[in-house]
């Protein structure tokens, strides 16, 4: 069995395989592909370093969503 960690997403609980990239909680919660702005402890992480930024336990992970419109 892997190791799992916990996170907090946007305000709520989220547990994550230990080693999990930031591409991998994207295609966890079903947000991969869309335009969306990542912020891991207050900083922002770059489309191009998703896959290679790991999240730790006890991260703080915020997914904003981009909405269009006027």
């Amino acid at each position: 069995m892997s190791q799992m960690i916990t996170i907090a997403l946007n305000g709520q609980q989220q547990p994550l395989p230990a080693n999990a990239s930031v591409n991998d909680l994207l295609a966890i919660v079903g947000s991969e592909g869309k335009s969306i702005a990542v912020v891991v402890n207050d900083r922002i992480i770059r489309p191009e370093n998703r896959s290679t930024h790991l999240l730790h336990e006890g991260d703080s992970v915020e997914l904003l969503i981009f909405a269009g419109g006027g």
